[in-house]
């Protein structure tokens, strides 16, 4: 991948969404980003998105029993916002839903590739 794909231009700012995100995601995120990565968690949330929408494997991921969620805010990409909107459309399922699935993938592949 050259430099230019991996730079954002002007016009894919990012927007201020707030959402229910599951809290066992959120702590694991937050402490891989910690630890591993210098970047914020949205970054990290909006690389997720894009790798998530790339990949096109948008398998449905129910929420667990028991596990709570969190309003939290972050900031997503405009372009992410926009295909989020268009995968729900497409599948009913919602945005909040998407994204913590794209956390969750990102998770599972970390965590296999640490092993």
């Amino acid at each position: 991948m050259s430099a230019i794909n991996r730079l954002y231009k002007k016009d894919n700012y990012t927007v201020q969404k707030s959402m229910n995100l599951e809290d066992k995601l959120y702590t694991r995120l937050k402490e891989i980003t910690n630890n591993e990565y210098d970047a914020t968690i949205s970054d990290v949330i909006n690389a997720c998105v894009e790798d998530l929408i790339s990949s096109g494997n948008i398998k449905y991921y129910a929420k667990p029993d028991g596990e709570i969620t969190i309003y939290r805010s972050i900031m997503l990409r405009k372009d992410n916002v926009e295909a989020l909107n268009k995968v729900n459309r497409e599948t009913g399922i919602s945005v909040t839903r998407l994204i913590n699935m794209a956390i969750k993938q990102f998770i599972d592949e970390y965590d296999k590739n640490e092993k």
